[in-house]
């Protein structure tokens, strides 16, 4: 009794997915509950996975239904090309092929005999080994087909599915990249998508070998049902003296799916971070621990390999001490009991060697599914909606402000440990420049961010317009909102491609103008390519202050009616935020403002400057009015007058 059994009901299958699984499974098509220990239940368990792969690439399993029909019309192409070698080789064997017209039906084939051509040995052994060749050249050319089908099928799939996952990506809040490793989001991409699929890319040897093992058992039990029941145990012990090899794959993947993981993220890590490597001169201790994660990973490989090269050697030994078996009783039925003819023999034995060979795909195969376990998992945790933290999308389109923004009683935390913001409430009406300050870690940066929706809020706590926010639709508030970053946000690419990121149809007149407000003009003249230089990775050929100044000039570019400066000219020299103050200054107003200032000096004229500690709103009001109240803004104020 195996426990690993379960009974599997097709009659009617609930989808094409569920029917494809059991049909890849090997399981059969009775009605009825059936029994095969043919795979372990981890290994059907990911072969499911790796099916419901498919739908998440838009690629119905059904579609692989016709080159699994090619692959089955090769392989009856092949088990009656294989059945014609008993009479070819009698044949020859006695000089005589007249006994081809004694075979029932073949009268029909003569009414197409050339007229003028007798029916002489020579003509008729041309006739079979011509039938012979053409049943071997359809065979090869419907393999070939199936093939290419089959391959053609799962790198679509592939490519779909690596659409789906950077989709997936790029839905998930930005509290799930908090928490996550770039590095390994970069190696699902990349790496563990191509791995998940590489079973289905061996899809087309696994149905050409499953079909052509199908013939072949009705080409042995035609010969000889006897010896077909002694070789039913040699396909037996071939089978699970590889279930062993295909376990250990399986948990040495996991593994490796695991160091993988480590490496990517690792290069990710110190490619982004190579002043700070350079700068502490730790670029010998960050070799050696690539060294020692790129080592485990590169001995889990080698182990993979090792054990699946180890199936060829092992399978061929069994196949050789089965076939020997077979041959003792091969001679028992030809000369003890007169069974059957040489020829006979000589075919059955020669299917039974390819029937090895066959269910040795079948091993691979089983190993490939195996090695493909951690990435399938890897992906899967992807497709999962649980632990994404998604912002909640509303329904209703944002068509632009009226009255105003309101906090009220906000309380919010990243983590269960901490609380950023502690009953926060503030109005900031439409057209006015509001000012946030506070120390580092007051909550100011959590307030953008907030209103942006890269977090989600509680109900009933932050209101546009009177309305809670989670009712407007993320992407139609964000049109109306332009955010310039202390960490600016820039790409590989031309100024060009920076400056009108997102928009489209910028024409030429405006984008001078923008230009001209950021204080660009001067600096872009001296380049080269002017607007179409490329800036470098994450924009590392400009200065800090020349960063800012495109990240300004993008803001001013998408001309939103609510403008978010996060310490937009703390990266400038004082020359510089003069010039890009004049021209904030010119960009805000008739805006509604928000300022995230470290240099009080900056907000002089903001009608409202609120002022936060730890995620507490302690005072608000204009400059002169805090100044004159001696709070917090005071202090922080006297404190940058004598720094």
């Amino acid at each position: 009794m195996n426990p690993r059994n379960v009974p599997v009901h097709v009659r009617n299958p609930s989808n094409c997915c569920e029917f494809c699984v059991q049909l890849f499974a090997l399981k059969g098509y009775f009605g009825h509950d059936i029994r095969i220990p043919l795979m372990s239940t981890k290994s059907s368990s990911t072969t499911r996975d790796i099916i419901r792969l498919l739908g998440h690439a838009r690629i119905q399993p059904v579609y692989y239904l016709i080159p699994m029909a090619l692959a089955a019309l090769a392989a009856l192409f092949e088990g009656v090309g294989v059945t014609l070698l008993i009479p070819l080789l009698n044949g020859f064997l006695t000089m005589d092929y007249k006994f081809l017209l004694e075979i029932p039906g073949f009268e029909n084939v003569l009414a197409f005999w050339p007229a003028g051509i007798q029916l002489r040995d020579r003509n008729l052994f041309l006739f079979l080994i011509g039938f012979f060749v053409l049943l071997i050249v359809l065979r090869n050319v419907l393999k070939y087909v199936s093939s290419v089908m089959f391959s053609y099928l799962t790198l679509r799939a592939l490519h779909h599915l690596r659409k789906t996952l950077f989709g997936r990506y790029l839905s998930f809040g930005k509290l799930f990249f908090d928490r996550t490793s770039v590095g390994h989001h970069g190696t699902v991409l990349a790496d563990f998508a191509q791995q998940a699929f590489f079973p289905l890319i061996k899809l087309g040897s696994i149905m050409n070998a499953f079909f052509s093992l199908c013939a072949y058992a009705a080409v042995m039990f035609f010969i000889s049902w006897q010896l077909t029941l002694m070789a039913v145990p040699l396909f037996l012990i071939l089978h699970f003296s590889m279930h062993f090899i295909v376990k250990r794959v399986r948990t040495e993947s996991r593994t490796l799916t695991e160091r993988s993981k480590d490496l990517g993220k690792k290069v990710i890590e110190i490619l982004a971070a190579m002043p700070l490597v350079q700068m502490n001169n730790a670029e010998r201790a960050e070799r050696e621990h690539y060294s020692r994660i790129s080592d485990e990973q590169a001995a889990l490989q080698h182990r993979i390999f090792a054990l699946q090269q180890f199936v060829v050697p092992l399978q061929e030994v069994i196949i050789l001490l089965g076939a020997l078996s077979l041959l003792i009783g091969m001679s028992y039925l030809l000369i003890a009991r007169g069974e059957s003819t040489p020829s006979s023999f000589l075919v059955y034995f020669y299917v039974v060697m390819n029937a090895g060979t066959k269910l040795g795909v079948f091993t691979e195969f089983w190993s490939q599914i195996a090695r493909a376990a951690g990435p399938v998992e890897a992906i899967n945790a992807v497709l999962e909606d649980e632990g994404k933290e998604r912002v909640a999308d509303g329904r209703e389109p944002f068509t632009g402000l009226n009255t105003g923004i309101e906090f009220r009683s906000l309380t919010f935390a990243y983590t269960e440990a901490k609380e950023v913001l502690k009953g926060f409430s503030l109005t900031i009406p439409k057209g006015k420049m509001t000012a946030l300050v506070g120390a580092t870690g007051s909550g100011k940066s959590t307030v953008v961010q907030l209103l942006t929706r890269f977090y989600d809020v509680p109900p009933a706590s932050l209101f546009v317009d009177g309305r809670d926010i989670r009712e407007f639709s993320t992407a139609t508030l964000r049109d109306h909102m332009a955010l310039v970053s202390q960490d600016t946000q820039l790409f590989h690419e031309s100024l060009r491609y920076n400056i009108t990121y997102g928009m489209e149809n910028i024409d030429e007149a405006t984008l001078q103008r923008v230009i001209k407000q950021s204080r660009l003009a001067e600096f872009i003249a001296q380049l080269p390519n002017g607007l179409d230089t490329l800036i470098g990775d994450r924009g590392v050929q400009l200065s800090g202050g020349e960063r800012q100044r495109v990240a300004i000039a993008r803001a001013l570019l998408k001309d939103a009616e609510i403008l978010i400066l996060d310490e937009a000219t703390s990266a400038l020299d004082s020359r510089t935020e003069t010039l890009i103050q004049e021209a904030i200054d010119e960009a805000v107003r008739g805006r509604t403002t928000i300022v995230i200032a470290h240099r009080l000096s900056t907000i002089r004229n903001a009608d409202n400057i609120a002022v936060l500690e730890e995620g507490r709103l302690m005072e608000q009001g204009t400059f002169d009015k805090l100044i004159r109240n001696k709070g917090s803004f005071a202090r922080f104020w006297e404190a940058q007058q004598f720094a």
